[in-house]
C-alpha cells in the first residue's frame, strides 16, 4: 500500500509537465504568427520615419491614416480590391452550388458506375496543378477570356475537394429525408434546396471559408491571365506594387491589412457554422 501511495504522483507530475510543454509550443506558435501580425499593424499606421526607427515603437505616435487613403485612392488598389471581391465570391457561390450537388448525386443517387466516377474523381487529385495550366491557358485563348475577370472564376468554380467534402457529410444525412420527400412528389432539385442545403450548412460554410481564402489569394493564375492594370487583383497588385514601393514600409503595411481584412470578416461571420461541422464531424467520428 505504501509502495502503491508512493507512486501516484508520478502520473500527475508527467501530465503537468505535459501540459506545460503543450502550453508553450502554443504560446511560441502564437507568438511566431501573431508579432508579425502586430508589427505589420501598427506599422500601416506609422509614418515613414517611425517605421524605420529602432528599437521598434509598437504604438505609433502620432497615428495616421494617411498610408491607407493614399494606397486606397492613390495607387488605386479601390479597383483591385473591387476585382478579388467578385472573383472571390463568384468562385465560392459556384462552387457551393456544383459541388453540393454532385455531393448529393454521389451520396444519395444510384446510377452505374458511381463508385467508379467517384474513385476517378479522387485520383485526379494527386495531379499537380502546374500541370493543368498550360492546357487550361489555352482553353480560355481559345474560349477568348484572356484578360478577363471570368477566365479567372469559370475554371475554379468547382473541385473535387468540395464534392468529397460534401459528398462525406450528406451521406451521413439520413435515407428516409430523401425518400418521404421524393413520395411527396418533390423533384431532385427540390429535394437538393430545401433538404440537403440547410442540413449541410455546416459543411458547406467550412467550404466556403477554404474556397473564398484561396481564392481571395490566388496568386499564380492571376499572374498568367491578367495583363490589364484595371483587372489585377489584389494580391498581384500588391506584389507588382511592392516592386515599385519597395522602400515604403508604411503604404506596404496598409496595403497587407487592407487584403486581411476580408478574410477575417469571412471567418468571424461563418465561424459558427465552421466549429459546429468540426464539433459533428468529431462526434460522428
Amino acid at each position: 500500500m505504501i509502495t502503491t501511495g508512493a507512486k501516484r504522483p508520478l502520473p500527475r507530475l508527467g501530465d503537468t509537465l505535459f501540459k506545460g510543454l503543450v502550453y508553450l509550443d502554443i504560446l511560441d506558435g502564437a507568438g511566431v504568427s501573431v508579432i508579425p501580425f502586430l508589427w505589420m499593424l501598427s506599422t500601416s499606421f506609422k509614418d515613414r520615419n517611425q517605421a524605420i526607427t529602432l528599437p521598434i515603437r509598437w504604438l505609433p505616435d502620432p497615428l495616421t491614416l494617411q498610408n491607407y487613403r493614399e494606397v486606397w485612392a492613390g495607387i488605386d488598389l479601390a479597383r483591385n480590391f473591387t476585382n478579388s471581391v467578385i472573383v472571390s465570391i463568384s468562385v465560392t457561390a459556384l462552387t457551393l452550388i456544383t459541388c453540393s450537388m454532385a455531393g448529393y448525386a454521389f451520396a444519395k443517387k444510384d446510377f452505374w458506375g458511381k463508385e467508379l466516377l467517384f474513385a476517378l474523381l479522387i485520383g485526379t487529385m494527386i495531379i499537380p496543378g502546374f500541370v493543368m495550366l498550360v492546357p487550361l491557358f489555352l482553353l480560355i485563348i481559345s474560349l477568348g477570356w484572356y484578360d478577363q475577370l471570368i477566365g479567372v472564376i469559370i475554371p475554379f468554380c468547382a473541385g473535387v475537394f468540395g464534392i468529397f467534402l460534401l459528398r462525406q457529410f450528406i451521406s451521413t444525412i439520413p435515407d428516409e429525408l430523401v425518400d418521404a420527400a421524393r413520395v411527396d412528389g418533390a423533384s431532385e432539385l427540390g429535394i437538393w434546396w430545401r433538404i440537403i442545403v440547410p442540413l449541410s450548412t455546416p459543411a458547406m460554410a467550412t467550404l466556403a471559408i477554404f474556397t473564398f481564402q484561396g481564392n481571395w489569394n490566388a496568386f499564380l493564375w492571376p499572374l498568367i491571365l491578367l495583363d490589364s492594370k484595371e483587372k489585377w487583383t489584389l494580391m498581384l497588385a500588391l506584389v507588382r506594387y511592392s516592386r515599385e514601393y519597395s522602400t515604403e514600409w508604411t503604404l506596404l503595411m496598409a496595403g497587407v491589412v487592407i487584403a486581411v481584412l476580408p478574410l477575417f470578416v469571412v471567418f468571424l461571420v461563418l465561424q459558427r457554422y465552421f466549429f459546429r461541422g468540426i464539433t459533428l464531424g468529431a462526434v460522428k467520428g
